[in-house]
């Protein structure tokens, strides 16, 4: 059996309506991924408080033994870092809205700001099920960086444990590779080549890296090569393609307000996820 991508994962709770789902699906997200499951709850430590999350975990069939609560007071995203830096969480799950006005985009969520702000791999959920719900399709960022083959591998390896169906390789360029503007059928044929040409280099740099990979039989790894805006096409294609899950890089560095302003390919998806979203943290970094 191939081994699970992650040790500690962390969830941050918070007693509202979905707090339930959260971690009914936080759970379900441990026992296929991680080895720990460690609950954040940000804000007074009361016993009415400490007895509905007892409860809740009840129903939940969960064995209070089997996990670590948390209990810390401050700036939200601030206390769940520091959770996650003394615990030596690998996975962090929040909840998500799947879009967010103008005005929290700027301002950021709690869920955003720790995507720009963590050091560990973070699961974005849109939508938390206190019920079983399935992974099928996974979509995973083909980029051509030193990080990807670490994005790719957890991605199967996420695959495997959550018995999806099938994985595609996303492979976005930039059209300025081309070279060539379609100015008549000469030029227009010169681009199709140029185009040709650059996916047979790109298909053979994925499958470099998935000839180091462990891949089951029952899952099918495709790889599909598309020109557009990094971050826009890969959303678009993970909705059109109606996955349950789209994997990505993490950020060389940490994204601030100017990535906002001058967008960053990542934060095409966090302004409208078209799924699940699952950040792969890997130290690695461009070589000079």
């Amino acid at each position: 059996m191939i081994e699970k991508p992650f040790g500690n994962i962390a969830t941050a709770i918070a007693f509202s309506p979905n707090m339930e789902a959260n971690i009914a699906e936080s759970v379900r997200i441990k026992q296929s991924l991680g080895e720990r499951l460690i609950l954040i709850h940000i804000g007074d430590r009361t016993p009415e408080e400490e007895q509905l999350l007892s409860e809740v975990l009840g129903r939940q069939q969960v064995n209070q033994e089997e996990i670590v609560l948390v209990w810390e007071e401050g700036d939200p995203v601030t206390a769940i870092l520091k959770a996650c830096t003394e615990h030596k969480v690998d996975l962090l799950i929040a909840g998500a809205l799947p879009r967010e006005g103008l005005l929290k985009y700027y301002i950021g969520s709690v869920a955003r700001r720790l995507v720009r702000k963590s050091d560990c791999s973070i699961l974005l959920m849109t939508h938390p099920n206190q019920f079983k719900s399935s992974c099928r399709r996974i979509v995973v960022n083909g980029l051509d960086h030193p990080k990807t083959p670490i994005t790719i591998e957890t991605a199967i390896k996420v695959g495997v444990h959550f018995r999806s169906s099938e994985i595609v390789i996303v492979e976005e360029v930039v059209p300025a590779r081309v070279g060539k503007r379609v100015e008549d059928d000469k030029s227009l044929e010169e681009v199709n080549q140029a185009k040709k040409s650059i996916q047979e280099k790109e298909n053979q740099r994925i499958n470099t890296i998935l000839q180091g990979i462990d891949i089951p039989s029952d899952i099918k790894v495709s790889e599909k090569c598309i020109f557009g805006k990094r971050g826009y096409t890969i959303g678009h294609f993970t909705q059109q393609f109606n996955a349950d899950l789209l994997v990505m890089n993490s950020p060389d560095t940490k994204l601030g307000f100017l990535d906002r302003v001058f967008t960053h390919d990542l934060e095409y998806i966090l302004s409208e996820l078209p799924s699940d979203l699952l950040i792969v943290h890997s130290s690695e970094r461009p070589h000079s």
